[in-house]
């Protein structure tokens, strides 16, 4: 069981209880809308809305029954909200149509399901999105170079997120076989989706927007990884710019604020920055809670001879023994290992 995130916020200004929210997050939501019905528990003349951008000037753009508004945040709860609780795009927040229209102000907002982003190291940590249904891991073949411990990264942030991932290996038809057997050799065992595509020579892109109707989804990868491009693709009227990859391999940045795009096929999907570096959002994370979101690591828990092992050095170590019997991909373990000491060393800071 993936760790508990930071808990939201909870209005009491506006008289909402916790019950009352509680029956709200438990109410059905829509995929094609990602808005839940209104709740009779909302204050008098407020609606729930679903925030699909950051506007100019501290404002924000509210899908709110097929309309879109403009909205600022109320001043008396602006300051309530905690690091993590920042609004985000996906957020379902209580908002109250202005005089003026397509204008609103946002009251309070509603319970999360689920929250992904990343740390960034002594930083505080930045979340990408709220709300989602799927983590969609956009890696490049070539152009920005793959790596095992990269897609490791994102589908260990995804588990602790609680959010089901999908790996997209795009550019593949810049791959000579070696990544796509790297990738087959591992991750379907352990229960991953995986999906090919290519932009260039049309691989997989009814596929991907498959993959994405339905449901509210956030697409993340390193620059330049193509993850603009494969949504163009799926909608040309997107319009997002396509950065080039610069001489030393890496992407440029092209996107540089997440969004939510209508899908016509139902549900929403968001553009996200791409991400140089990459942590754990939960700072907070035990080191000794890190093995859990390793299905493989998470299967024997409980089944090394010491009961405080961390599986690196400990003699008699269920993992050390999985690891030299084939049965666990050492790549994996070494993922492991490298986000262990980096949960350790924040616990220092």
């Amino acid at each position: 069981m993936a760790p508990t995130l930071t808990q939201p916020w909870w209005p009491r200004a506006l008289g909402l209880t916790r019950p009352a929210l509680d029956h709200y997050h438990r109410g059905l939501v829509n995929p094609a809308t990602g808005i839940a019905d209104t709740d009779p528990a909302l204050p008098f003349g407020c609606a729930a809305g679903l925030l699909v951008a950051s506007g100019r000037g501290g404002t924000w753009e509210v899908e709110l029954d097929g309309q879109r508004l403009r909205c600022r945040l109320r001043d008396s709860v602006r300051d309530d909200f905690d690091p993590l609780g920042r609004l985000v795009v996906g957020d379902r927040v209580v908002v109250r149509p202005g005089s003026e229209p397509g204008r609103g102000a946002i009251e309070a907002r509603l319970p999360r399901r689920s929250q992904v982003g990343r740390g960034r190291g002594e930083k505080a940590p930045t979340l990408i999105a709220a709300n989602i249904d799927q983590l969609v891991i956009v890696l490049s073949a070539r152009m920005p170079e793959f790596t095992l411990h990269t897609l490791d990264r994102y589908l260990t942030i995804a588990a602790a997120a609680e959010v089901e991932p999908l790996v997209v290996l795009n550019k593949s038809d810049l791959d000579d076989g070696t990544v796509q057997a790297e990738v087959e050799a591992v991750y379907p065992a352990l229960g991953y989706r995986i999906l090919r595509t290519s932009v260039t020579a049309g691989l997989g892109i009814e596929s991907f927007a498959a993959a994405l109707a339905g449901c509210i989804s956030a697409v993340v990868g390193p620059s330049g990884a193509g993850k603009s491009s494969l949504l163009n693709a799926i909608d040309p009227s997107y319009r997002l710019r396509i950065g080039q990859v610069m001489a030393m391999g890496k992407g440029r940045h092209t996107t540089t604020g997440s969004r939510l795009l209508r899908l016509d096929c139902g549900g929403w999907v968001a553009d996200t920055p791409g991400i140089k570096t990459l942590g754990l959002v939960e700072t907070d994370l035990e080191p000794m809670a890190l093995q859990h979101l390793f299905p493989e690591l998470d299967a024997l828990f409980g089944t090394c001879r010491f009961a405080n092992c961390t599986h690196r050095s400990e003699p008699d170590c269920a993992v050390s023994r999985g690891v030299a019997a084939g049965r666990i991909a050492p790549s994996r373990h070494a993922s492991y290992q490298r986000l262990f000491d980096e949960l350790e060393a924040a616990r220092r800071r």
